[in-house]
Formats: structure tokens, sequence, C-alpha cells
């Protein structure tokens, strides 16, 4: 056989059959050509006694011949395997050209079977699997690996579809599509139909025979390999979703009416700048050094004067961005097409805001105290603001603006498909479809996980855990008051990061995130992994950086306490400490009076660790230097402080001098002569100063700054010293002697842990901007609100890249369904939610609730449903799937009697207390111990005051009365007053400021200062999240009572009527979330303050339910609660 006789493309399917095959020589008749005819596959048929060869030629012509054997062990051969009715495949294996014959190799059938088009999917596992068989090097992508697949298993035809060849079992017939092992070139896989559609599954090489029993066929198909990847599948759903969205479904579709709402949004934005109004000013000047505060002088008045002295007064804050050119919207020159809303106003980026402190428009000054912000990571350092000379002043719209582009973003990213997990879309939409399920199960517990509880999580905690942490997308933990959502999260980072470990990808691969700063602060307050804090990332340095400080004192703390456990430590640490103290002086040399300060820390640091020689000397160094410090002349007195606080006081800023300049400059010239200090020539211009009385400011205040200022040097010691210190040689001689002596004790072999320990301790005690460095580089979250989530400062902090593996968001259900949004785009892997739908929900902008509220009440109904309430909803109730969402049930804040209280009116019951009593009494004076408390104030002690606000002041009154009574005298007790109206907040620091508890604090207050921060006061939006001792529920609402019930409702009293009294007369207490709230921050004692014949009466709502119960609970003989009348 030569060279040009070697195997074809056809013969790969004989290659593949898993069946030996009989061999017979049959004659090839004169003129049938040769030529490729090895490895071409022919066919035989037979009809009574004759055998039909059908061969096709390499020029695709057909040839057919009777088939002649050579011999007769041929035709037996021949007529033994082939019938009339039986299946063969045969293949030319040899030709013998001399003598006109070819040797076949025919393979033994179950059937050819016809099975028409079939499409196969194949999944993450089978492709896998693929990959690793064709080498993931030579084959790239999932549309190539699906190619090799299908040229490994079909074979092709001379004519018509591909070739399968299938294993039948025992009694298995291949008439039809069916599930069927399958064999392909060097590969098997198994063909199997599930819901509705075929997949290949189980790819492995296999090129053995088939076992006893099984029977070969070869199956014509129009097979079609296509990518069933979870990924890909959600891919197409999130496409046909989209489909829908942008057709004539869309309008009622969460996502719809989102979009809607932000629209309604951006056009409210514009509508608000229009109607605020402009100030124009000529000019403007700082009225401090830090050049914080700036007074613009302002052209005419305007509008714009009212709405800011209505604000003023209505204690608000006001905010105005200076701009150079007047926006469209206020009669500047059109820039666009079609107004729309703030997004489509052509603004200036970068615009100076700050908030109005004072504004007088008689004089025509508006004073603003500015805005400082970051430009950059690189550039740290703030600058003053520096507006335009003349320009504008207009409401600040930049923060609306940038929150409007920040939805706009995630939305776009959300609709354009641009989203790492596209099944976010179709969740979003009420559709609950599952992401690709983890290929190994992560176990919920770890020793490091166990240490972030309080007490050994209970089973339910552990199930959020595992929940979270193998979830194929998104988890939704729901947590009760008091259940340790937070201790949850925090166990949840440490086994992310650990997990994250074995691929080696822990670095800021977390995203932390709330709806505000607060929420956040509180988040990373609790936050530690691997040795490591959360670090908070915003463009303004809002919230805490508590707890990084306590993170640093107590790793401090733990390093010195490390080193001075052992020698070699103690020794690292005083030669680095006495090594810097060496440097600085002779970089610094300082005077003696220092030095004797300086040589003494030195015989601290080492006492006990160098030789006897070297301590006297240290010693006698020491006091040599005190007695000359004893013995200098110069001294800081009285007079020279009062002289400091003068020249301070030189008024050198125009503004300023006009006030009090000349006042001023004779006061400091007054003690510059009694002190004899400065040069003539700095005294004439302080005089000159004095003496000033024209109405505008001098021309020489920069002279008269420069001299201030060297006038300041001086009396601080920096120019009016005699001579500079020189260093002294003696006294680095020693030093020098102290560190190699230290260094000899050390030994030569103990470098290594204790000198990075002693670098590392050196760098936090020495060096923040090097911990925060660190921090940044190292920490395993980030954390941000969920707006900040897309800023730049986010990006930055993440090298530029803005997808997390992880976004955790806490109090969930607060965030607007588009502010949450936004992180939900940046998660590649997994989101967590964590919150609860029965406390507070998320805002909608007032503007526009009030137009929805006009005609599309049913649109308002669907916008005020929480996301997360949706979400938990939809996976606790309709997942299909492994479990998503997960309720916490035990509760460990309260008092098990509140406790239980709460899980009865709020969680349907389902809320346990497992701590009991344990650990809640409070001992408070006259209250018998009881958990529970209703202090009685009768309407006939005064009722409610009528206003946009309500407020009661005779309940604000009992209310200060009561923490008078127990505040001072309990310093072991938190305490914390809340109500539901901010006018009625008001009062209560109003009375409390009365009784000596507070005391005004600028435009509020603040507690005093023996009270400390164990007194809180606030509105129910103020205390998601708190927790305290005793909390006062001030329920503030007292009006006349309607005479009949609602069940009693008729002509003369039509219902009607009763529901608007309803409404009027109770407001906010009608809310089950915000009473969830407010009747869920004790841990000891909740004493309810309020008028009882409101809840009482047959007259009140079903939605005041709660304080009904909670008075009968209250009740004479009740051994949970108490009942008290309004004390004198």
């Amino acid at each position: 056989m030569n060279a040009a006789q070697q195997e074809t493309e056809p013969d790969r399917l004989a290659g593949a059959l898993p069946v030996p095959p009989e061999f017979a020589w049959v004659e090839l008749p004169s003129g049938v050509p040769t030529d490729g005819l090895i490895g071409r596959e022919i066919s035989l048929v037979r009809i009574g006694p004759t055998i039909t060869v059908t061969q096709h030629g390499h020029d695709g012509a057909e040839h057919e011949y009777l088939a002649r054997g050579r011999g007769d062990a041929d035709n037996d051969a021949l007529f033994s395997l082939i019938s009339e009715d039986g299946h063969v495949a045969a293949f030319v294996k040899e030709i013998d050209a001399t003598g006109g014959w070819i040797r076949l190799g025919i393979y033994e059938l179950a059937g050819r079977y016809h099975w028409g088009g079939l499409r196969v999917g194949v999944d993450e596992v089978a492709l896998r699997a693929v990959r690793r068989i064709a080498g993931a090097n030579n084959v790239r992508g999932v549309h190539r690996l699906l190619e090799w697949l299908s040229r490994q298993l079909t074979f092709p035809s001379s004519a018509g579809p591909r070739r399968l060849i299938a294993i039948l079992a025992p009694g298995q017939d291949g008439a039809g599509p069916i599930s069927v092992r399958l064999r392909g070139d060097g590969i098997a896989a198994q063909l199997s139909k599930s819901d509705g559609e075929w997949r290949l599954e189980a790819v492995h090489r296999d090129a053995s025979p088939v076992r006893d029993g099984d029977r070969v066929a070869i199956v014509h198909a129009d097979v079609e390999l296509f990518d069933a990847t979870v990924k890909t599948r959600l891919r197409h759903a999130m496409r046909d979703e989209l489909t829908r969205f942008k057709g004539d479904e869309r309008d009622r579709t969460f996502l719809a009416l989102w979009q809607r709402y932000h629209e309604m949004e951006n056009r409210q934005g514009l509508r608000r700048m229009a109607d605020y109004g402009h100030l124009q000013y000529s000019g403007w000047s700082y009225l401090d050094d830090a050049e914080d505060i700036i007074r613009f002088t302002v052209v005419g008045d305007g509008k714009a004067f009212q709405r800011i002295h209505d604000e003023l007064d209505a204690g608000q804050e006001v905010q105005l961005e200076c701009a150079t050119e007047l926006p469209e919207a206020l009669g500047g020159a059109a820039r666009t097409a079609e107004p729309g809303g703030l997004l489509e106003q052509d603004l200036a980026h970068g615009n100076e805001v700050g908030t109005v402190l004072h504004m007088d428009a008689s004089s025509g000054v508006v004073d603003i105290r500015m805005v400082r912000r970051h430009r950059s990571q690189e550039e740290r350092t703030d600058r003053g603001a520096h507006p335009p000379r003349q320009g504008f002043l207009h409401i600040a719209v930049w923060g609306d603006r940038r929150r409007l582009e920040r939805r706009q973003r995630a939305l776009r990213r959300l609709l354009n498909g641009h989203v790492p997990l596209p099944q976010l879309l179709l969740l979003l939409q009420g559709i609950p479809e599952r992401g690709k399920e983890p290929g190994r199960r992560i176990p919920p517990m770890s020793e490091a996980a166990a240490k972030c509880f309080k007490k050994p999580p209970n089973e339910m905690q552990k199930l959020a855990l595992e929940t979270a942490l193998n979830t194929p997308d998104v988890a939704v933990i729901q947590g009760p008051p008091g259940t340790g959502k937070t201790q949850l999260i925090a166990a949840l980072q440490v086994r992310l990061a650990e997990e994250r470990r074995r691929s080696a990808v822990v670095s800021r691969s977390m995203l932390l995130t709330s709806y505000q700063h607060a929420a956040v602060d509180n988040l990373v307050e609790r936050s530690t992994v691997r040795g490591l804090p959360a670090l908070k990332i915003d463009s303004q340095d809002r919230g805490s950086t508590a707890h990084i400080e306590r993170w640093r004192t107590e790793t401090i703390t733990a390093l010195k306490r490390d080193l001075s456990g052992t020698a070699e430590g103690r020794l690292a640490a005083a030669i680095r400490l006495v090594a810097r103290r060496t440097a600085a002086y002779c970089a610094s040399p300082v005077a003696a009076e220092d030095l004797a300060q300086v040589v003494g820390e030195v015989a601290g640091i080492v006492d006990g660790l160098v030789s006897d020689p070297l301590r006297e000397r240290l010693e006698a160094l020491g006091m040599e230097l005190r007695t000359a410090e004893r013995s200098a002349t110069f001294r800081a007195d009285s007079r020279r402080e009062s002289t400091l606080r003068a020249v301070r006081g030189i008024r050198c800023v125009p503004v300023a001098f006009t006030d009090d300049g000349p006042q001023m400059a004779a006061t400091a010239l007054q003690h510059l002569r009694q002190l004899a200090v400065g040069d003539e020539t700095h005294l004439d211009l302080i005089e000159r100063a004095a003496d000033w009385t024209a109405a505008e400011p001098p021309g020489f205040l920069g002279d008269l700054a420069e001299a201030r200022d060297q006038l300041l040097d001086r009396l601080t010691g920096g120019a009016d010293r005699l001579v500079r210190p020189a260093v002294r040689e003696d006294v680095v001689d020693l030093l020098n002697d102290v560190i190699e002596d230290l260094e000899a004790r050390r030994g030569a072999d103990a470098e290594g842990v204790e000198s990075a320990l002693v670098e590392f301790l050196d760098e936090l005690e020495g060096d923040p901007e090097a911990v925060m460095a660190t921090l940044r580089l190292y920490t395993t979250s980030l954390a941000a609100t969920c707006q900040q989530a897309d800023s730049r400062a986010v990006r930055e902090a993440k090298d530029e890249e803005s997808l997390f593996d992880t976004v955790i968001v806490d109090e969930a259900a607060r965030a607007n369904p588009l502010d949450l949004l936004i992180p939900l785009t940046l998660a590649a892997r997994r989101v967590i939610l964590v919150g609860d739908q029965n406390q507070l929900p998320h805002m909608l902008e007032p503007d526009v609730e009030r137009e929805l509220r006009i005609g599309e009440d049913s649109i308002l109904a669907m916008l005020q449903e929480s996301l997360f309430g949706r979400m938990f909803t939809l996976l606790h109730e309709q997942d299909t799937g492994g479990r998503r969402a997960v309720r916490l049930n035990d509760q460990y804040r309260m008092h098990s009697v509140l406790g239980d209280f709460v899980g009865k009116h709020f969680y349907g019951g389902d809320l346990k207390s497992p701590r009991g009593t344990d650990g809640f009494t409070h001992d408070l004076d006259g209250y018998q111990e009881r958990p529970a408390a209703w202090l009685n104030v009768p309407h006939s002690a005064g009722g409610e005051h009528a206003g946009k606000s309500k407020a009661r002041p005779v309940e604000a009154r009992v209310v200060a009365a009561e923490l008078r009574r127990h505040v001072l005298a309990r310093p072991d007790l938190t305490f914390g007053v809340i109500s539901f109206y901010s006018a009625q907040v008001r009062l209560i620091w109003e009375e409390l400021v009365r009784v000596g508890l507070a005391e005004p604090e600028g435009a509020g207050y603040r507690t005093a200062d023996e009270v400390g921060d164990r007194l809180h006061v606030g509105t129910v939006d103020a205390f998601q999240g708190k927790e305290f001792d005793v909390v006062f529920l001030s329920t503030t609402r007292s009006s006349p009572i309607p005479e009949f019930a609602p069940e009693e409702a008729d002509a003369e009293n039509p219902r009607p009527r009763y529901e608007r009294w309803v409404k009027r007369a109770y407001g906010h207490l009608l809310l089950p979330n915000r009473l969830c709230v407010a009747m869920s921050r004790q841990q000891r004692l909740l004493v309810v303050v309020g008028d009882d014949a409101m809840f009482t009466n047959r007259a009140a709502p079903p939605g005041v339910r709660p304080f009904a119960d909670f008075r009968a609970l209250c009740s004479p003989g009740s051994m949970s609660g108490i009942l008290l009348g309004e004390r004198s």
C-alpha cells in the first residue's frame, strides 16, 4: 500500500466504531477507479442470493457492482454478515491492485436510524471535560470547544446528515431520539433529555470495545450542539426580558416603574432649581484665615433671597452653588433642544458649593461656608475654595445631579445587559431564575467565624451563613431587631476571606454598603477580617474613622506587649527607638532644656538593657542638662501668652479689618510695648493700623500680615533665639555607644521577626498615612454608601477595577431601589442583602410622591414596596431550587416579655427570646422591676399642637421630668427618647435644657457633659439599628375621640368621615414599620408615654392595636408591666 493510499476522513468512523470488524476480499471490476479508495465507506445491500456493492469514487461518481468474494471463505463471510434485514458498515481497508481485489472491513450494526434535527445542549460540566480532553491551550472559547466536540462526536456521510455512533443497551430501540450513550473519536458521552431539552453529559475519554450485550447503531441526524451553560441561558433569558421590557408589556414591570420614577425625579430636580431662582454677585472676600467662609456681595435681590430667608428661619440647611454662567433653566442661553430634566442641563462640573450661614438682603451680602473636596486620591490635601470673581448663586444641584447620574448609569448597565450577573435583571422583574450552582459547598463555620458572635451562633444564623456563602447569585437575610445580623455580616466576611485565600484573591474583594453614611459606619465599626479593619471610602471623608484608630491603638498595644515579652524583642525595640532619637537630634539639634528630655527618654528606654557604665554616663548627662535648664533665663510667662493672643488677633483680611481691625491692632500694640518685643518697623506698622479711621480697609494689609507672622515666630521661640542650637558631639557619641552596646547584646543571628515587628510598630506610631495606604492595599473589605459605590474614590481604591466578588448590603430595606441597583450591578459573584422589610422603608422624593398621589395610587403603592421585601418574598416563597432566603428568628436584645410582644405584633409570632429574662434587670426606681410601663398623660392635661409636625408640650415635660429623676442617678444605664415627630423632639430637647440635662449648641442641642452619650433623643428614623437599656417612647397624639365606632357608621356618621378622622388623628402611628422600630430599641425597659384613651377607645383603628395591647400589658395586676400616672 503506497503512501497516497493512507486512511482518509471517512475512516474516522471506522476507527471510532467500538466493535471489531470481519474481513472479506471482493472483486473490483475493471474501470472502477481506485484513487482515494482506501478508507472509503461502501454500501453492501443483499437482495436474495446477491449482494450489491455501491461505492462513490473520488470524483463523486457512483459505481455499483455485484459482490464476488475472492474465495469461498470470503463469500461465506459476506453472506453470514449481510442479511436482507440486517445492517452493516463497510470500509475499504486494502487494495490488491495487481489482481483487481479490495479487502473490506465489515462492522455488524444493530441498525441505522434517522432522527432528523437534534439540538443538544452542553453545560458547564461537559465543557470543562471537553476543555480538559482537548487541551485548554489548544482550544479556547466556548464556540471553538463546541466545534471540536462536534467533530469528535459526529461523522460525515456521502450525502445527508452527519452520523452518530449510539450504544444501545439490551432491549433498547433506537428508532427515535432516546437517551443513549454516544461514542466518538476517542471520546464518549451520554445523551439525555432533561426538562424537555436534550443535554450532553458525562463527556470522557473512551476507546474501549462495547460491553457484552450492548449493541452499536449508527444514527443519522442534523446535530446542533449549543452552549447550555447557566450563564448563557440566563443571558438569553435576560435578552428576552429586555425585549419584553421594551415592548408593550413594560408599563407595570418593576424596572419600568422605577425608570419612570427616575425620569420624574430628574424633571422635579430641574423644576426645583427653576422655582428657587438665583442671585447675581459682583465680588467676594474671605471672612477667615482658613479660607472656608466667604462673603458674597449680591447685586439686586430676587425671589431666591426670600426662599433662603424662609428656609433658614425654618431651621433648614441651604446650599448654594457658584456658577460663571447662568444655567438655561434660570434664564441662561439655551444649549439643549429639549429642556428635559436636571441631567439634560449643560451645567458646569466642579462648581464651588457651600452652606449659607448668614444673609442680609438690606446690605446685599450672603455668607457661605464652602465645602472642601478632595479632587483625587493623589491630591489628598484640601484646598480652599476659590469661586469665580463675578457670577451667579443658585440652589446647589451638583449632589442631586451626581446622584441621578449614578442611578442612570446603573439602570443602563442593567438594561443593556452589561452586568456580571445576568439573572439580576430577571430577579428584579420577579422571575426566580438561578445562577450557576457552586461546584463545592462552603461550610458555614470556622474557628475565626465563631469568634464574631457574642454567643455560639444559633441554627438559623448558621443556615443564613451557609445560604449566603453558597448562593448562586443572591441571598436575602431578614434580620428582625436584636437577631445578630451585624455579627452575621462580620462572620460572613471572615468565611469569604478564608475561602478566597484558596485562590489568593482576597484584597478589596468585598464591598460593604448601605443606604447612608451612619449605617456604613456601623458596618465598618464591627468588621475585622484577618486582623485588618474594613476601610470606608468617601470623597468627603464623612463618617467615623474611630474603628481604624481603635485598631491602630490595639495593634500598637499588642505589638509592644509581644516585643516586651522577650529579651530579643525589648532589645530590637530599644535599638530602633534610640536610633530614631539620635537621627532626629543630629538632623535638628535642640536647646539644653529640650535635650534633657531626649536624654531622659533614652535612659528610660534602655533601662536594664545596657551596661552599668553607660547607664551612669546617661544619668550624669541628664543631671548636667537639667541644671542648665534651671539656669535658663528665658521663661514663658502670662504676659507672653496674652501678647501671643493679641498678636494673633491682628486683622489682615479686608472684611475682618473693617469690623474691628483698629481696635485689635491697638490691643496688640499695647502688649508688644509692655513686653518690649518687636522691631520699630513692626510697631510703626501696627500703630498705623490702630490709628486707621477710613471706611475702606488700608492698602498695607499684606505688610501687616507679614509683620504679624514675624512677631508670632519670635513669641513662639522661632526667631528670638540669639544662637541656633548646635549638635553636641559628646551627646551623639554617648547615644552611638548605647546603640552599639544594645546591638552587641542582641547577637548576630537575632534579626528577623523582631525587626519586622519593630518596623511595623514604628509605622503605626509615626506614619498614619502609611497605615492608611497599607489598609487600602490589604484590607479584604471596602465600605461605601450605595451611591458612593460607583464613585471615583472607590475606583481609585480598587486600582480602577470597578467590580467586587461579593457585595454585602446592610439595612437593604431602607435603600431606594434605584440606589440599591448601583452596588448590585457591580457584583461579579454574589450579592448578600441583609435587612428587615418590617422596619423603616426607603423614602421617596416628596415632590414626586405628591405628584403620584394625584390619580396614580396603585403605582405609588408599588414604588413604596421595598426591593428587599420583594426579593425576600420571591426567593423565600417562589424559588424552586436551593435556599436563597433566610429569616433569623432568635432575638437577644430584649427582655423576653418585650421580645415576645414585638414578635407577636410585627413578625407573626415567629420571634423567639432564648435569653429569657437573664441580664435584663434595671432596678429603676418606681418601675418595680417590670420590663414594660405606660406613663399615662391624659388629654385633660393638655392636647397636641397642630402643625406640619405634631407636638405635645405636656408630654415633653413629663418625659424630661422622668429623665431628670433617673439619668444622673443611674450612670450605668443608657437612655433613648423616641418620638414620631420632629417638632416633639425639639420640645423634648427644650425641656431637657430646662431641667439641666442638655444645652443648646448652634442650631441644635447636645447633652450636658455629666450625661455624655448615655442619652439620645430623636425621631424614629434616627433610631433604627440602635439600642438602649431604657427607652421612653412619646406617642404625642392626643385629640377628642368620636362617639361612634366604625361598625356603627350610618347616614349621620358615614364611614368616610371616620376614615378621615383616623388619618388626621393618628398619622404616623398607623405605619406598622415605624411602630416596629419604635417599640424594639430597648433592652431592659420600654416606657410608652402618652394619652392611653387614644388607643383603648372603641373608635381606635386596628393600625394602633400594638399600643392598645401594650397598654393592656401594663394593666393593674400585670406582672409584666406597670401603669403610671403623670408625676409631679
